[in-house]
């Protein structure tokens, strides 16, 4: 205890403030778990480059400023460097390691040697920065205690459980609901137009198993969170909300309209088993489902996003920079774990083809990040790396084609024998919407809402489908067809907004091509 009197907490509270405010700035999107390691790591850090300062200044107090100095300098590089990549000066960037590495360098020489020679007061100092340092931990500590995501007018299944069970059906003869979503999966014309793919040959593959293929199928919105809030809860988020949406921030007040939506809890009262995977957002991970299903990890697992994004934000992204001899490995992880993403998926794709084999029914959530990037398949499922280094000045919008391609192409060739393996071993016959939350990241408005729909309902309830159908009304159509509910399906509309400004709508409207 005394030690740490003498030391001082801020070397500890400083190693600890960045790895806890990135936490904060993505609460509600990762599980707050992945901070462990990091955080244990950046302690132990903290420790070491203590005991390490104090063989050399023979002083705890000087070693535990200095420590912070150095700490906070190692932390802050990333910020700066970033901030300066915008600022041209007589037509040179600052945010150059160039520039900023021997700037740092004299910064924690000078701290150092102010330190050193006691030209501060070091004991005002360190009482100075422990009070300042817990101030600041306050706030990332809030954020985490009290999330904003309150707010939202998450939907009771409960009425929807009870006109479930006045049908009088049995568990035996409900039928197991899978939805399945393909993110950014284009439709089949922007295919064609943007891409040069042509998917009729796994659209009519589909048409084989039973599917109607939606032709003109269009998602309600051009982003994942506000697709999925829509179809599981069967309505337009300006009606799913107790108050408009405004702020960015706001898209917070969705995810417990994905989590905890209208159809999951319904089923779920109405006695069906809910199935989820991990899916690397944790807005749209159901980890309270029955059966949540995840790719085995341990402390030695491979660097996460998270832990990516976090070293990014250093010093250390000058050395990774200046030495391309590091492993290829470690450069994999830091941009984005690429083969965290690729296990994930095979994982999914792996576990559900069995899925029909376990006890029924169940509704099983799958939201497959891809063809979203990373780009970590070829079409025959061999690994491959997206660095995420290439821009739309330097081909990059080719380079984001022919991986995007090459990804479809995977899909369809794992997902054909998992969609007939479903259909084969289930009994009562299956529900399965496969879909996609919007179309492609890079290309035109229209681009981006022009999504796949493919509707599994058994031998009865095609009809209920129209070619132009979107999410919203996907789950009106399973209940109307397979249950007798009486839902009413909705008009079909497709809102365009961006993400920095997610509640800005432009309705897209768009001639079919079956009509044309």
């Amino acid at each position: 205890m005394r030690l740490v009197r003498q030391v001082g907490l801020h070397p500890f509270l400083a190693s600890a403030y960045p790895v806890l405010t990135l936490l904060a700035a993505n609460a509600g999107q990762v599980r707050y778990s992945i901070v462990l390691r990091p955080l244990v790591l950046s302690l132990l850090g903290a420790a070491v480059l203590v005991g390490v300062l104090r063989w050399w200044l023979k002083d705890w107090i000087k070693a535990g400023m200095l420590a912070t100095w150095l700490i906070v300098l190692f932390f802050g590089y990333g910020h700066l460097y970033n901030a300066l990549r915008g600022v041209v000066l007589a037509g040179t960037t600052l945010g150059r390691h160039r520039f900023l590495v021997p700037a740092w360098a004299l910064l924690a020489l000078g701290g150092g040697w102010l330190i050193a020679q006691h030209r501060i007061d070091v004991r005002a100092g360190s009482r100075a920065l422990n009070a300042v340092l817990v101030i600041a931990l306050v706030f990332p500590l809030g954020q985490l205690a009290w999330p904003r995501n309150a707010g939202a007018a998450v939907l009771s299944g409960q009425e929807l459980a009870t006109q479930i069970r006045a049908q009088g059906m049995d568990l035996d003869s409900m039928p197991d609901i899978y939805y399945i979503i393909l993110d950014a999966y284009a439709r089949a014309d922007t295919l064609s137009e943007s891409f040069d793919l042509d998917n009729s040959a796994f659209l009519e593959a589909l048409g084989g198993l039973g599917f109607y293929v939606a032709d003109c199928s269009q998602a309600n919105y051009a982003q994942t969170e506000l697709t999925l809030a829509a179809a599981l809860n069967m309505d337009y988020v300006d009606r799913l909300v107790e108050q408009p949406l405004s702020e960015p921030d706001d898209r917070r007040r969705l995810w417990p309209l994905m989590r905890q939506s209208m159809v999951r809890t319904g089923l779920e009262q109405s006695g069906y088993l809910s199935v989820a995977f991990e899916t690397g957002y944790y807005w749209s991970e159901w980890e309270d489902a029955d059966l949540y299903l995840a790719p085995p990890t341990g402390w030695l697992a491979g660097m996460t996003a998270y832990e990516g994004t976090l070293l990014r934000s250093t010093a250390a992204w000058a050395a990774i920079d200046a030495l391309p001899v590091l492993p290829p490995g470690l450069l994999r992880d830091l941009d984005r774990s690429t083969a965290a993403h690729r296990e994930r998926v095979e994982f999914v794709l792996d576990q559900l083809a069995g899925m029909a084999t376990r006890p029924g029914p169940k509704l099983v959530f799958v939201h497959l990040v891809s063809p979203h990037r990373p780009f970590v398949f070829d079409s025959q499922g061999n690994p491959v790396e997206d660095d995420y280094t290439w821009t739309p000045s330097n081909l990059g919008l080719e380079r984001y084609k022919s991986g995007y391609r090459e990804q479809v192409r995977f899909l369809n060739n794992r997902l054909l024998p998992i969609l007939e393996r479903l259909i084969a071993d289930s009994d009562p016959a299956p529900v399965i919407l496969l879909q996609s939350d919007h179309g492609p990241e890079e290309g035109a408005a229209v681009d981006r809402i022009r999504n796949l729909g493919a509707y599994f309902l058994g031998a009865v309830g095609q009809e209920t489908l129209l070619p132009g159908i979107t999410p919203v009304n996907g789950f009106r159509a399973v209940f109307r067809s397979r249950f007798g509910l009486e839902l009413p399906l909705l008009q079909d509309v497709s809102y365009f907004s961006t993400y920095d400004r997610p509640f800005e709508f432009t309705i897209i409207d768009e001639s079919c091509p079956a009509e044309g």
